[in-house]
């Protein structure tokens, strides 16, 4: 269409920015940007569970521990295979 503009990328494009994005966004932080902006609160609310398992229940506390680590950086890794 002449003067319009389109909604879709040609393939160029496509190619040209997953390059760029590569270049320059090595570590995705493109893709954690939502996790990130949560990641204190949550991380927040799973520290003050391990303390509370470390203090009232020290039997599963390992368990706990090693769960509230994966509860944080599970969603990185995740975040980081699947991609946008």
């Amino acid at each position: 269409s002449s003067g319009g503009t389109t909604d879709s990328w040609s393939e160029d494009n496509e190619y040209a920015f997953d390059f760029l994005k590569q270049k320059l966004d090595p570590l995705h932080m493109h893709e954690l940007e939502g996790y990130l902006g949560i990641l204190p609160f949550y991380g927040a609310a799973l520290y003050i569970g391990a303390i509370f398992a470390q203090k009232n229940t020290r039997a599963i506390f390992p368990l706990v521990y090693g769960l509230c680590a994966l509860g944080v950086f599970g969603p990185v890794f995740l975040l980081v295979v699947t991609g946008p």
